[in-house]
């Protein structure tokens, strides 16, 4: 007879906390990696923005022709790298909700099993008890029987 309790879907719940875990790190390097899109985006804010102020700084003062098509041209390139990053911030969003979707999903998966295996293990335990009751019963019967005659 078992003595202890084996849990059958042990190997599934391994498994699910595996994935589990690993679903943990890629989130976590997807937020950093989330992190370092939206530091450059705000970086770039800044460069723009301390250019425009040369600028208008410049032009009040005078400003070359050619040093003017300079912060014009930065001002668009910029643009259009901070249209590209907001792009990529975006996609990092969408990456890191699915993300966080599969891992509350594991984590389900994962908690439902574990109530499985503590709810067998509960089972087990009752019967076991059940089982030592009936059988200490029975010692105490038979130590109340008269020996070498009937009890009855």
């Amino acid at each position: 007879m078992a003595t202890q309790f084996s849990f059958r879907l042990q190997s599934l719940l391994n498994w699910k906390k595996s994935l589990e875990e690993s679903s943990q790190m890629t989130l976590g390097k997807k937020i950093r990696e989330l992190r370092v899109v939206e530091e450059e985006i705000q970086k770039l804010i800044q460069q723009r923005f301390e250019s425009d102020q040369t600028l208008q700084q410049k032009m009040r003062t005078g400003i070359q022709m050619g040093e003017y098509l300079m912060y014009k041209w930065f001002g668009e390139d910029s643009y259009q790298d901070l249209l590209e990053r907001e792009g990529k911030k975006q996609h990092r969003l969408r990456e890191v909700a699915r993300e966080r979707e599969l891992l509350t999903g594991l984590m389900k998966e994962r908690k439902t099993l574990e109530k499985l295996k503590e709810k067998g293990a509960k089972r087990f335990i009752d019967q076991m008890e059940e089982l030592d009751q009936k059988n200490l019963d029975e010692r105490v019967i038979q130590s109340h029987r008269a020996p070498g005659g009937d009890a009855s």
